[in-house]
């Protein structure tokens, strides 16, 4: 194991519990948003910051995204009724878990980009949950393929 796997675990613990004391609403606002923030950072992150290093424009993207969507998530949960009844936090838990792995996605994003090794690097590669987690991207490309899937050309790539 290495420290980016010590990082998820605490995330996992943490944002279970931080969002099952918050409610199943904010929790899904904040997941809906974290896979917005990993969209548009992983595809914006160069010219965003474009003096950086691809590892630290990306993590700063992350970074503010996620800033953004805990304040607005404080704001709904502060000023809408989001209380789903006695389903909401084990609800809410499970979302945080998720939440985190998403978060931890993030995190193996930006080591594999701050090694000049990529996913050889041994921080990624002796990892226990680095090719777990960063797959993940292949479950994008998994629905991107199900998108397709009624059109002329299934298997080429998407426009």
């Amino acid at each position: 194991m290495t420290w980016p796997d010590f990082v998820t675990i605490v995330l996992c613990i943490a944002l279970g519990i931080v969002e099952s004391k918050r409610g199943f609403v904010p929790a899904a606002l904040a997941l809906i948003g974290l896979v917005l923030v990993l969209e548009i950072a992983g595809a914006s992150y160069r010219s965003l910051f474009p003096g950086m290093s691809y590892a630290g424009g990306y993590a700063t993207t992350v970074i503010i995204g996620i800033v953004i969507v805990a304040v607005l998530t404080v704001l709904v949960k502060r000023y809408a009724p989001t209380d789903i009844g006695s389903f909401d936090s084990p609800l809410a838990g499970v979302l945080g878990i998720v939440s985190a792995l998403i978060i931890a996605h993030a995190l193996y994003g930006a080591v594999i980009l701050s090694s000049p090794q990529g996913m050889n690097a041994p921080v990624y590669a002796n990892s226990a949950f680095g090719a777990s987690l960063y797959e993940l991207r292949g479950w994008h490309a998994f629905l991107d393929f199900m998108g397709r899937i009624g059109s002329s050309d299934v298997a080429g790539p998407s426009r």
